[in-house]
């Protein structure tokens, strides 16, 4: 994989937005647009996003530009 800065910031993006995503669906009583009722904790919602966050960071890791000496 090419060592893009913009594919690293991109995914530490993907990886930031997935976890706060995954805690935002944990929270009852809060609406939640993609789940039926909009209003309860919804477990595998919350899991897809934090596997989401958990690929981001894989892919920053992997993406990683190299530091100048």
């Amino acid at each position: 994989m090419a060592k893009n800065p913009a594919l690293f910031y991109g995914a530490i993006a993907v990886a930031v937005i997935g976890i706060l995503l995954g805690v935002y669906y944990l929270i009852p009583g809060v609406y939640h647009p993609l789940a039926n009722p909009p209003t309860v904790a919804h477990y595998k919602h919350a899991a897809l996003f934090f596997v989401l966050g958990v690929i981001g960071i894989i892919a920053a890791l992997v993406t990683r530009p190299k530091v100048a000496a």
